[in-house]
């Protein structure tokens, strides 16, 4: 918050610590300032190291308790289909690339559980005591439902501890195994490359009785269709009269055959006729038929030709010789005319044979004409069966086809077999490791450590977030808006590690030249050097109890009696009286009675017994119920006192819980708001500097009490502890 001015002394206090506020020498206004950082830090360093020490140990405890395993690595290589080396289509090479989904189904096939429970029955992993259960019974063991459950349960087992992966884009897979035992891992990734090949080949096998089975199968299907297509047409060609031969039907070649024959008929019979009409314009020219052609080429004829020359010639020898009268002439006669009436008898036969031959030309010609016409009919027949035919045919010819293209298809499958399946070698055995692979303790070790480092960092930001204590110097003037009067040490931390052996408000009576003491006159002259009017009235109070307000004040008023300022210390607290019972050493109080008006101020003031310093305490409360605070008792008290003391130190109560500490407060030429570092939280000083606002008191700043000074820099690098070690040599504690 900040102050509103209600005096010329809050307006001066407000500007100071505006000033103080807004100049920085150095600072950044957009990056924090790593000394802030650094004070940070150092202020929480036992909960860093705690958080980090912590961290490092669980590390530890990791890497030396937990069971070392191995790793060992094998490698398969993927080999793509490759293609037909017998007929490479479109110049494409023999061998091609696998693709990376192939690769990918292959590395889900080779991390299958079928490979797996096939590693486990081949190494009997069942009986190892890291992935089975060697303790089994005997009967439960023998038993295959509790055998395929013990094999089931190693091959999880053994998934958790295989790993399958694809080395880059390569075709390379490579198998990754961790056990306990070195040998046992190079065993088993060995093995899942083994039986990922013996899977394969499986497959190949188990696919190609398939396929010759169902080859074979369609094989005999296209060949009875082929067999019943040439059935068919067969019945079809006999059921028609459609048998052919060298390429035509025999109705055709009957035909063909009938026009050749009832040519050759009508050329004989041509012949045969004209043989007879010569023979028969001959005989009507005369001459008996003699010259006839057939007649002349007869040989019987020219037997009787001949014997009727020689009759002729004897005849005629007889009449030269005998005359026309001598007998032996007319049996020469006779001979001669029975031999020509024999020739006229032949010739006669041979133009009735020539009619004959005519006869039977014409006959035949008319039999080759009407077998002709029946032949024609069929032929005509066949002709519209020829349809049937020509439809079956092509039935038959297409079953054949496809028989025939199924059948080299098949003879090329078979020649290709193992071709386009997919294959696989071992790239590279296991070696059995000689390292451990896990834990890694080099890699827990460092990211154990960035860890912890970041989580004690963490820590530190968390705390430093939940922690609403005051401080630092920062958190007084920028947070609260009050000025900072400076920090007063916790006395055991200044004496570097010793124990302290006497209370504060001795310590600096024995210790003028200490630390501690050091900080009270810093306080008195932060508190009393400002402005032109020097404050003689100093009240101290805070806003809670137990916050070092008591021991504050009796330091600071013995450490200006110390300086020779005539001082006086009242104790204000008159329900608690802490103050009192510090310095009295049993004396009595008698305050209230001079608040009272029943004792004067001199027979009720005492004198410290360690210093000059005077006292007016209580030893106890008003027992009335009296409001001896109130503004017209406590301010003529005050009064008087300013007039007989350089400076009057108050003790009030704190402001939060007791409303007589804003009366006093309100009477004083100076208030100081104490605040325990790091135990004040912002909100209550906050709240208390509202009310002594509200009251119109005098507010010149905030101090802390009880400091650490240990830690370093621990009101902030812009207070007098962020360079309190350059300055061992100026104390004696």
């Amino acid at each position: 918050m900040n102050i509103p001015a209600s005096s010329n002394d809050s307006e001066t206090a407000l500007d100071e610590t505006q000033t103080t506020s807004d100049v920085g020498v150095g600072n950044s206004n957009l990056l924090p300032d790593p000394r802030h950082l650094l004070l940070v830090l150092w202020r929480r360093l036992w909960l860093f190291l705690l958080v980090a020490g912590g961290i490092i140990a669980a590390v530890v405890a990791y890497a030396t308790l937990t069971p070392k395993a191995y790793t060992a690595t094998s490698s398969v290589q993927i080999e793509a289909p490759k293609g037909d080396p017998i007929q490479p289509r479109d110049g494409a090479t023999v061998q091609q690339a696998p693709s990376s989904d192939f690769i990918d189904t292959q590395i889900l096939v080779l991390d299958s559980n079928a490979v797996r429970v096939a590693v486990v029955r081949a190494l009997d992993l069942t009986n190892d005591p890291e992935f089975g259960d060697p303790g089994a019974s005997q009967s439960t063991a023998n038993s295959d439902e509790a055998q395929n459950r013990r094999v089931l349960s190693a091959s999880q087992k053994l998934g958790g501890a295989v790993t399958v992966r694809r080395v880059g884009q390569t075709s390379l897979i490579e198998i990754a195994a961790s056990s306990l035992s070195p040998a046992r891992a190079a065993q088993i990734s060995n093995e899942f490359g083994q039986q990922y090949l013996n899977l394969i080949a499986e497959n190949k096998h188990r696919q190609e009785d398939l396929s010759s089975a169902q080859v074979d199968g369609r094989l005999d299907k296209l060949r009875g269709d082929a067999e019943r297509a040439d059935g068919d047409l067969q019945r079809y060609k006999i059921a028609n009269g459609l048998m052919s031969a060298e390429g035509a039907t025999m109705a055709e070649q009957e035909t063909s055959a009938l026009n050749q024959q009832i040519a050759a008929a009508r050329a004989a019979l041509a012949v045969s006729q004209g043989r007879l009409s010569a023979a028969r314009e001959q005989v009507k020219l005369g001459g008996g038929g003699g010259n006839v052609s057939s007649a002349l080429n007869s040989g019987t004829i020219g037997a009787l030709r001949q014997q009727e020359a020689e009759s002729s010639r004897t005849l005629a020898q007889l009449r030269v010789r005998y005359g026309s009268l001598h007998p032996s002439i007319a049996q020469e006669e006779q001979r001669l005319a029975d031999v020509r009436r024999q020739i006229q008898l032949e010739i006669d036969r041979v133009l009735s044979s020539l009619e004959g031959e005519v006869h039977v030309a014409q006959s035949n010609l008319a039999s080759l004409v009407g077998s002709q016409q029946q032949s024609r009919s069929r032929l005509a027949g066949n002709a519209s069966a020829q349809v049937g035919y020509m439809e079956l045919e092509r039935k038959a010819t297409a079953a054949r086809t496809i028989y025939e293209a199924f059948l080299n298809r098949s003879k090329g499958a078979a020649a290709r077999d193992g071709i386009d399946m997919p294959g696989a070698t071992i790239g590279a055995n296991a070696l059995v490791p000689t390292a451990p692979s896990s834990p890694n303790t080099k890699l827990a070790y460092l990211v154990g450590t960035a860890f912890a480092l970041l989580a004690g960092l963490l820590a530190v930001a968390v705390a430093e977030f939940l922690d609403g204590g005051i401080r630092t110097k920062i958190d007084v003037e920028k947070r609260l808006g009050a000025r900072y009067l400076g920090a007063i040490p916790d006395v055991e931390s200044t004496l570097g590690g010793l124990r302290i052996t006497e209370p504060p408000q001795d310590y600096i009576v024995s210790h003028p030249l200490s630390t501690f003491a050091e900080a009270l006159r810093s306080l008195r002259a932060t508190a009393t050097l400002r402005g032109n009017r020097r404050p003689k009235v100093i009240a101290l109070t805070s806003a809670l109890p137990r916050e070092g307000k008591t021991t504050t004040a009796v330091c600071l008023a013995r450490a200006l009696a110390m300086s020779g300022a005539t001082t006086i210390l009242v104790d204000c607290d008159l329900r608690r009286h802490s103050a009192s019972d510090i310095v009295l050493d049993g004396r009595p109080g008698r305050l209230s009675e001079v608040l009272a008006g029943t004792l004067s101020v001199e027979a009720a003031v005492l004198t410290d017994t360690m210093t000059d310093l005077s006292l007016l305490c209580t030893s106890e409360a008003a027992a009335e119920g009296r409001d001896l605070l109130a503004p017209e008792l406590i301010g003529p008290l005050l009064a008087d006192l300013r007039t007989r003391y350089e400076f009057v130190i108050i003790d009030t109560a704190p402001v939060l819980g007791i409303a007589d500490a804003r009366a006093v407060a309100h009477q004083a030429d100076a208030v100081i708001l104490l605040a325990r570092w790091g135990q004040t939280s912002l909100r209550a000083a906050d709240t208390a500097l509202d009310l002594l606002i509200a009251s119109q008191a005098k507010v010149i700043g905030v101090a802390l009490t009880m400091v650490d000074i240990r830690k370093y820099a621990s009101t902030g690098h812009e207070d007098l502890y962020g360079y309190h070690k350059k300055f061992k040599g100026y104390y004696v504690n």
